[in-house]
C-alpha cells in the first residue's frame, strides 16, 4: 500500500522516535554501569609526604639564596658608600687640584666596581630565579606523575572506569563536580597508600 505524503512524513517521524527512545536507553543503560569515582587532586598534593620533603629542601634552597644576595647587597653598599667619599673628595675645594684629580681617578673606578657589582646581582637573581623554577617545575612533575600512577591503580584495582578531579574550578568559578556520594570519594584511601610507613615525615612537617 502507497502511503500519501503526509502519511509518510508522520511514518518517518515515528521510528525517528523510536531510534531516539533505542539511543537513550543504551545511553543510560551504559551510564549506570559505568563505576565512577571522584578525587580531591589539590589535597592529596598537599598531603603527600614527598611533597612535604620537597617544599623543605626548596624553602632551604631559597634560605641559601637569600643569604647570598643579601651579602652581595652589602657588598654593594659598601662600594657605593666608597664611591660617595671618593666622589666628595674630588670636588672638595678645600684639596688641592693633584689630590682632586687623583680621588676623582679612584671614584671613576670605584663607580665601575659598584656597576659591576650591581650587574654581578642582577645576573645572579636571573640565573638563580630560573634554575629554581625548573627545580620546582620538575620536582611538581615527579611527584604528580607517582600521584596519578596511585590513582590509576587504585582505580584499576577496584574496577573503576572514570575518576574525576573535583578539586579544580571551572571557568565561571563554579566546582568542577558538582554533587557526589561521599562513598565516591577515593581520595583518603589513595593519600593512606601514597603516605604508608611515612607517618613520622608527616608528623613532623605537621609539628613544624
Amino acid at each position: 500500500k502507497n502511503l500519501l505524503p503526509g502519511e509518510c512524513v508522520m511514518s518517518i517521524k515515528k521510528w525517528i522516535g523510536i531510534f531516539i527512545m533505542i539511543f537513550a536507553a543504551t545511553a543510560l543503560s551504559a551510564a549506570e554501569s559505568l563505576k565512577i569515582a571522584v578525587v580531591d587532586m589539590a589535597r592529596i598534593f598537599d598531603d603527600y609526604y614527598k611533597t612535604r620533603i620537597v617544599q623543605s629542601q626548596l624553602e632551604e634552597q631559597q634560605s641559601v639564596y637569600r643569604t647570598h644576595v643579601t651579602a652581595m647587597n652589602e657588598e654593594y653598599n659598601k662600594l657605593q658608600e666608597e664611591y660617595k667619599v671618593l666622589l666628595d673628595a674630588a670636588q672638595n675645594i678645600t684639596l688641592k687640584e693633584a689630590e682632586r684629580q687623583e680621588k676623582a681617578a679612584e671614584a671613576s673606578k670605584k663607580l665601575a666596581e659598584v656597576k659591576q657589582k650591581e650587574r654581578d646581582i642582577n645576573q645572579y637573581l636571573t640565573e638563580k630565579s630560573r634554575q629554581f623554577k625548573e627545580l620546582e617545575d620538575t620536582k611538581r612533575t615527579e611527584i604528580t606523575a607517582e600521584i596519578l600512577g596511585e590513582v590509576q591503580r587504585r582505580a584499576t584495582v577496584d574496577g573503576y572506569d572514570i575518576v574525576l578531579d573535583y578539586s579544580g574550578k571551572t571557568t565561571s568559578s563554579l566546582a568542577s563536580v558538582v554533587f557526589f556520594k561521599p562513598n565516591l570519594d577515593i581520595t583518603d584511601a589513595v593519600l593512606e597508600e601514597l603516605n604508608r610507613g611515612n607517618n613520622a615525615v608527616i608528623n613532623q612537617n605537621k609539628k613544624d
